[in-house]
């Protein structure tokens, strides 16, 4: 069973997998899979539909039992996906694009709203530029370690981990590397004394961790959301996450003028269909390319 789980390389989804797994069997009072059909999948499809719950989680949900049943079926253990789209069919997501992307203008606000001089401003700053210009997703900025950012044929570049154990060089642009450089000199002494600086320590740590007093450790996922909360709260932002960031650093890759090959390129999605859901720019109806058609020459 556990072959299922470890086909994604992120403990982070592999966690999310579990959870999802366990709710439904629970739900199911632990029946064997067997017992399972199309008419219980559709009832428990239909429950959180009925408490409000987000069309996109429900979907997550379905596609996560659907490919277990699917990995179940292969292995021999069911004769029969009762999952499937055909069976139990997802709600529809709504037309409008999830989450926001910055104009230039709130992001510069963003940008300006942590102390550079403090470590933690610093380690802040820091990531919010990462987000905006790398357009990393949270786990790989979470993931970064001080060796992935190399000097290499005449520029700085930083090798990333991305969703399927693949790897993507990105160049680094001076702001970045600076930023992180500043951000690693104020923490240095910490980081000495505590024995987690080095070429494999994490370039974004927590300053303090008397729970378990493990030092050597990146910031959580949640923490990270927590920063990205905070300092869209405190530049009058609203209600910002981690995932905007690189929205916004797709959109407005978008709004210069580059390609979606370009932009994909960037951002590392593997369709680029997947760059399209995140832009938020051409979705309004002034820029729709039906304004710009004529023939009169």
């Amino acid at each position: 069973m556990d072959d299922f789980y470890d086909k994604s390389l992120s403990e982070h989804t592999r966690r999310a997998y579990r959870r999802v797994v366990r709710e439904f069997f629970t739900a199911h009072r632990k029946k064997h899979p067997s017992e399972i059909n199309a008419k219980q999948m559709q009832a428990w499809r239909d429950a959180p539909i009925r408490k409000r719950q987000k069309p996109a989680t429900i979907n997550f949900k379905l596609s996560v039992i659907r490919s277990f049943f699917e990995y179940l079926r292969l292995d021999g253990v069911v004769t029969h996906n009762p999952a499937t789209t055909r069976l139990v069919p997802p709600p529809e997501l709504p037309e409008e694009l999830a989450g926001r992307a910055l104009t230039p203008e709130e992001a510069r606000r963003l940008l300006n709203g942590p102390d550079r001089g403090r470590i933690d401003g610093a380690r802040d700053y820091a990531l919010l530029l990462v987000g905006l210009r790398l357009s990393l997703r949270v786990l790989e900025i979470c993931s970064l370690k001080s060796s992935q950012i190399k000097w290499s044929h005449g520029r700085w570049i930083v090798r990333v981990k991305v969703k399927g154990g693949r790897e993507r060089t990105l160049p680094l642009p001076d702001e970045v590397r600076t930023a992180i450089k500043e951000y690693l000199k104020l923490d240095g002494k910490r980081r000495r004394n505590l024995k987690c600086d080095g070429a494999n320590a994490f370039v974004f740590q927590p300053l303090v961790n008397w729970r378990t007093l493990e030092f050597d450790r990146p910031l959580s996922t949640r923490l990270v959301w927590n920063i990205v909360a905070r300092w869209g709260d405190y530049c009058g932002l609203g209600k910002l996450s981690p995932h905007d960031l690189r929205r916004t650093a797709i959109t407005r890759a978008l709004d210069k003028g580059l390609s979606y090959r370009q932009v994909q390129m960037m951002s590392g999605h593997r369709d680029p269909k997947t760059v399209m859901k995140c832009d938020h720019r051409r979705e309004n109806l002034d820029r729709n390319a039906v304004n710009f058609l004529d023939y009169e020459n």
